[in-house]
């Protein structure tokens, strides 16, 4: 009987010892999975704003009361862009009047999954946006060169620019020169801000033009020739969206321009007097609405307002969710997204008869403000038949007493045509 009571005792002490180990486990594994939890809220940027806005990795807040006089500045990260895409091998076709680039991959029209949209924050409240808890910042470098650069309206016009394309008789002097001989566009010299990559090309920039600006980017070096699609290109395209979204948040429009792009008269007559987003398109389908248009980021009117600050934070940080591909690239998959759509902007995709390329040209030069040697691959190319561009435009102005073909067409790029061949 007595061991028979002393085997109960034992079996409740171990009962009980069992019980106390579960209970403690218990309280462990909460601990854990609440301090995992709030790491992973505060270090995931994707998250929509109300539950991450107390870690925000795009911006380095310094300012907010008035969004004409706050700044972000992009943090290192700006330009990490983890993986490299090859590049890009299909055959470039362009046809030699009125031509549109055949063999791209146009992104299905289809919407895009759920998760994209639940990945990438929602809009903020307009009211809440520019909401933080430190103080303005001094005004810098940047503040002080937009301020001289920028209109009535402050709008200014800038191109980005490094030392490949900065030697003498290159693509920044064929720049310059074609708002030279432009219609209504030797005045807007006054407002073209030229945002140097490297220091080399800040120093050319100084000799030719008298608005500068460095952007400087730690690590990176910017200077050489970037090929499209390689590891470089993506950091140059994704570093450049990131100094456009603190243009934007300063309080300043812009008209950004490749600086492979010649000015042949003045855009702002054909731009949309009240459209938040106008950018240039690779093909246009005669819809300015229609995001199933091919844009292309190397040309576009952005005004500075509430709704274009957020979108070029939702812009630039669904790059971590496409490694390997370009801004252009990833605007054509987020503009089918709810994300896109809630931001209530008026988007709008600009006619490659006013502004064309070398992707779709307009016909006849009777009405076209900018020409874009896009769809062309190599510094050498482009060159040879902007130059021609040029060549052609001077004509049209000035026709020649023994001019043999019609002056008011455009000659084919056969340069950036053949240029895809290797």
């Amino acid at each position: 009987m007595r061991f028979r009571k002393e085997a109960m005792t034992a079996q409740k002490h171990i009962v009980r010892d069992v019980f106390v180990v579960l209970l403690c486990a218990t309280f462990i594994i909460l601990a854990v999975s609440a301090i995992v939890h709030k790491a992973a809220t505060a270090f995931n940027p994707f998250l929509p704003d109300g539950i991450s806005q107390r870690v925000n990795i795009f911006f380095s807040p310094k300012v907010v009361e008035d969004s004409r006089a706050t700044t972000f500045q992009p943090l290192p990260s700006a330009i990490d862009v983890p993986s490299q895409r090859s590049p890009d091998s299909n055959r470039t076709e362009i046809l030699a009047g009125a031509g549109s680039l055949q063999g791209v991959p146009v992104p299905a029209p289809a919407s895009y999954p759920d998760e994209l949209d639940v990945v990438l924050a929602p809009a903020p409240a307009p009211d809440k946006l520019d909401k933080v808890l430190l103080p303005a910042a001094p005004e810098d470098e940047l503040d002080r060169v937009l301020a001289k650069t920028a209109n009535s309206n402050r709008t200014v016009i800038i191109t980005a620019l490094n030392v490949a394309w900065a030697e003498p008789n290159t693509m920044i002097d064929l720049f310059l020169e074609s708002f030279r001989v432009g219609e209504g566009t030797p005045e807007l010299l006054n407002n073209l801000l030229i945002v140097a990559l490297d220091a080399k090309a800040y120093d050319r920039c100084l000799e030719i033009h008298p608005h500068c600006y460095t952007l400087k980017t730690r690590g990176v070096d910017f200077s050489a020739e970037k090929l499209y699609m390689s590891d470089d290109y993506l950091k140059m395209m994704w570093r450049r969206l990131g100094f456009l979204a603190d243009i934007l948040k300063r309080g300043y429009s812009f008209v950004f321009s490749d600086a492979d792009i010649m000015w042949l008269r003045n855009p702002f007559t054909r731009f949309s007097p009240d459209a938040d987003i106008q950018i240039a398109s690779d093909q246009y389908n005669g819809s300015p609405y229609d995001v199933h248009n091919m844009p292309n980021g190397g040309y576009k009117y952005v005004r500075s307002n509430e709704r274009t600050v957020s979108f070029y934070r939702y812009w630039y940080l669904s790059r971590r969710l496409f490694p390997g591909q370009n801004e252009q690239d990833v605007l054509n998959i987020v503009k089918f997204t709810r994300g896109f759509s809630r931001r209530g902007m008026k988007f709008m995709f600009l006619s490659t008869q006013y502004f064309g390329g070398f992707c779709q040209r307009s016909e006849y030069l009777d009405d076209v403000c900018t020409m874009h040697a896009n769809c062309c691959k190599g510094l050498k190319a482009k060159l040879t038949d902007l130059r021609q561009t040029l060549d052609d435009w001077s004509e049209y102005r000035n026709p020649p007493l023994n001019s043999t073909r019609n002056v008011s067409e455009w000659r084919p790029p056969y340069a950036c045509l053949h240029s895809w061949d290797n």
